[in-house]
């Protein structure tokens, strides 16, 4: 049975580590750091007899449209964040562009092969003021666009806010706080947003936020899914083993080339659990 290389939920590989990633398939193979235990390494194959399916996760995938054929060898499969930029990300991302890239994607492999992911929502205090970095009305705008191109999966979370989290954004935003919406918070953002996404025929998916699915429509969302992969090209079996990264989680087994500290991801969102620190 052949592997799923996952590249990557520790950075961004296609934005930033892409030049690395292609030497390491010419070279065929490369050395996997355990993120809890440095000094272990693990050689992995990423030789095509021995690789089924790349599955990349970027919010810039300009660097990859340039090197396609590259990746011939292989069967691709793309989870793209498309969100409203916000001050929690050190380089924000505009839409316009980041739709124009989807598009591309979306005609180049089948749009079955992409998710997008309107993920983490961030909700914190100014002052008075409520802020998060999702909009209904750019939303209902995504929807449209994405929906539009033949995209009909799309992944949602509300953010943690973990220790790191919390450590981060109250160094960088001292006078602001952080705000976790109650549960009944969230599943009436999540109902409106699925009231929403149905419109244009997209389906949204919960991701390791399993409370989510009180709202009727809500899927329990598998980022890396064996059974999917197998149904899109039955000749090349993977795993439909259960492998979960953390709590709720749906993922089947795959393995992660990225690495927290050698690939330091720019984009620096500060929510981001593959942030060491607000560099």
């Amino acid at each position: 049975m052949k592997t799923v290389i996952s590249a990557s939920r520790r950075t961004d590989i296609p934005a930033f580590y892409l030049k690395w990633f292609m030497e390491s398939i010419q070279k065929g193979f490369v050395e996997v750091a355990n993120p809890f235990f440095p000094k272990n390494i693990r050689r992995v194959s990423l030789l095509p007899q021995d690789v089924a399916w790349i599955v990349f996760w970027s919010r810039n995938y300009g660097p990859f449209l340039k090197h396609t054929s590259f990746f011939e060898p292989y069967e691709l499969f793309f989870h793209f964040t498309i969100l409203p930029a916000s001050k929690l990300e050190k380089i924000p991302v505009k839409i316009t562009p980041a739709l124009a890239q989807l598009q591309q994607l979306a005609n180049l492999y089948d749009p079955q092969r992409i998710i997008w992911r309107y993920d983490p929502l961030v909700y914190w205090r100014e002052g008075n003021s409520l802020i998060s970095n999702h909009h209904i009305r750019d939303f209902k705008f995504l929807c449209k666009e994405i929906g539009e191109m033949g995209v009909k999966s799309c992944y949602t979370s509300f953010a943690f806010p973990y220790a790191k989290f919390l450590a981060r954004f109250k160094k960088k935003f001292p006078q602001d706080t952080l705000y976790e919406p109650t549960l009944n918070e969230q599943l009436s953002i999540i109902n409106e947003m699925q009231a929403i996404a149905s419109i244009y025929g997209i389906k949204l998916f919960s991701c390791c936020n399993d409370r989510l699915l009180r709202v009727h429509g809500v899927e329990k969302g598998h980022c890396i899914d064996g059974s999917l992969l197998n149904r899109l090209v039955p000749h090349k079996k993977v795993s439909r083993a259960k492998a979960p990264t953390r709590k709720d989680c749906g993922c089947t087994k795959s393995i992660d080339i990225g690495d927290y500290r050698r690939q330091p991801c720019p984009f620096g969102c500060l929510y981001c659990y593959a942030n060491p620190q607000w560099q």
